[in-house]
């Protein structure tokens, strides 16, 4: 079972609309074992609906659209998660603002990624342990479907469901491409492009049917990891 790291949060959002600074970055964060969503814009996040799924927010103060300090408070008044703001601007205005609207921390741009990796573990380690969740994905007893945190179930079929339970039991290991596709009892040629399809589907999915990110990621040259929290109320897959 993978547990939420002590002094860092689990799911993070980041919300910039320097898409090359956001991606590195969540690239970066997912080294620690988050798992990173980006969006461009507060419009964008917002029509997302995934409020409700991230632990930590990180949010750029100039976006275009609706700004990071108004988004911020609109943040604050749903959620106790934590949140990192970083801008290029650099009055006490903008950290007045930034502070007033809900924000835990306030960094200037440019920011090195680990320095942004300590700010969170800051604010982090500050914030109540409630903001763990306390329930996380299982297999039903069926072993075909999928049930999130929030109860929602995602069906799936016999390869999906065995794929999931090989990544779930690995403890937040990374699996290899080649332990999935014996694990998925795939056959025939080019198997790890297969398993690369068949990941992609059921990433595609699970976040069209719950609205939520997938409890896995890609390890580069290695295969995938589940980085989601377990329920081990699940059973085993169909045979």
């Amino acid at each position: 079972m993978r547990k939420v790291t002590e002094m860092f949060p689990d799911r993070i959002c980041i919300i910039d609309d320097d898409t090359d600074f956001a991606q590195f970055l969540a690239q970066y964060l997912e080294l620690r074992k988050a798992q990173a969503k980006v969006f461009g814009s507060a419009e964008e996040f917002m029509q997302s609906n995934w409020i409700d799924e991230f632990d930590f927010f990180i949010v750029d103060l100039g976006l275009p659209g609706l700004d990071g300090v108004d988004l911020t408070a609109l943040i604050r008044a749903r959620s106790d998660a934590g949140i990192l703001v970083i801008s290029g601007r650099m009055g006490p205005d903008a950290f007045n603002s930034a502070l007033a609207a809900g924000a835990d921390m306030f960094v200037n741009k440019p920011v090195r990624f680990d320095q942004v990796s300590h700010a969170i573990s800051s604010v982090w380690r500050r914030a109540p342990k409630t903001k763990a969740r306390d329930n996380g994905w299982s297999i039903d007893k069926h072993g075909m479907a999928l049930v999130t945190p929030d109860g929602t179930e995602v069906s799936l079929s016999v390869l999906e469901s065995r794929l999931i339970l090989r990544l779930m039991d690995a403890d937040g290991q990374p699996v290899t491409r080649t332990d999935l596709v014996e694990a998925a009892e795939m056959h025939g040629g080019s198997d790890h492009r297969n398993l690369d399809a068949a990941i992609f589907r059921l990433r595609r999915k699970i976040e069209k049917e719950s609205g939520m990110p997938a409890p896995f990621k890609t390890v580069h040259g290695v295969g995938y990891q589940f980085v989601g929290v377990r329920n081990d109320g699940g059973g085993a897959p169909a045979e």
